[in-house]
């Protein structure tokens, strides 16, 4: 069987580590089982997080790369169409924002932002200028004021079928990736049809948890996800400790 982790907020609540009673119920899992950890952050992001675990499969950018048998590889970029498009949204309404290349990156983020404790947290890249990244692999809007959100998020969804689009009303933040790429659609091009378990809490882990055999959404709340065949678990650190040593 193959266990599907994504991260922040599922197995990591501060932004820099596992916990380590999460940490030693996978390292247990991982004695009989394959792990995937399917992320919204970068390869480049991810590592420092999953460091103790390796040799397994890294699914990140939302989908949009991967790290498999220490190989890394991008599923797909923005096209050059698209990404004008956003960085017009950008300059026109004062974004913040982070803009991920296969490495490197461009962002304006508040430091006080959670978000800004996940970024390249082991300084591996640079932060450079948002027309030095050529070829985009994600990108996420973040923060959006109240009174553009909605206008914003209408013409993101009205410029046409070349993206993936995650919103995020609660915090007003908008993930970006190219058509088509999302955690399971590069969880399945990595794997096949092949039966999994996935552990997730957000709307950009929807799909993954959709097309999971037993799917588990770390919330006390179900208010994004509405499927069939999910559990909810607290989001609390032996609740899911005890959770995933339930598979044993």
């Amino acid at each position: 069987m193959i266990f599907v982790f994504d991260v922040d907020g599922t197995i990591c609540f501060d932004g820099q580590t596992i916990e380590n009673s999460i940490k030693e119920a996978i390292f247990k899992i991982r004695e009989h089982h394959d792990v995937v950890f399917a992320s919204a952050r970068p390869i480049r992001d991810l590592l420092p997080v999953v460091n103790e675990f390796n040799g397994c499969t890294l699914i990140g950018g939302n989908g949009s790369i991967v790290s498999k048998n220490d190989e890394i590889e991008v599923m797909d970029y923005i096209s050059d169409h698209d990404y004008s498009f956003i960085k017009k949204l950008i300059k026109d309404y004062s974004l913040n924002y982070i803009i991920d290349g296969s490495f490197d990156y461009s962002a304006k983020i508040p430091k006080d932002n959670m978000i800004a404790k996940q970024l390249d947290p082991a300084n591996l890249a640079h932060n450079i200028g948002m027309d030095e990244i050529r070829k985009p692999i994600k990108i996420i809007l973040i923060g959006i004021a109240e009174e553009y959100y909605e206008k914003i998020s209408n013409l993101i969804k009205a410029s046409g079928d070349g993206l993936s689009i995650n919103f995020h009303d609660a915090e007003r933040n908008i993930d970006i990736t190219s058509t088509g790429i999302n955690k399971y659609t590069t969880f399945k091009r990595l794997f096949g049809e092949t039966e999994y378990i996935a552990f997730g809490n957000d709307i950009n882990d929807y799909e993954l948890l959709k097309h999971a055999q037993q799917a588990h959404y770390v919330s006390d709340l179900i208010e994004e996800v509405v499927l069939k065949e999910v559990e909810v678990i607290k989001d609390d650190v032996r609740s899911i400790g005890n959770l995933i040593l339930r598979y044993l």
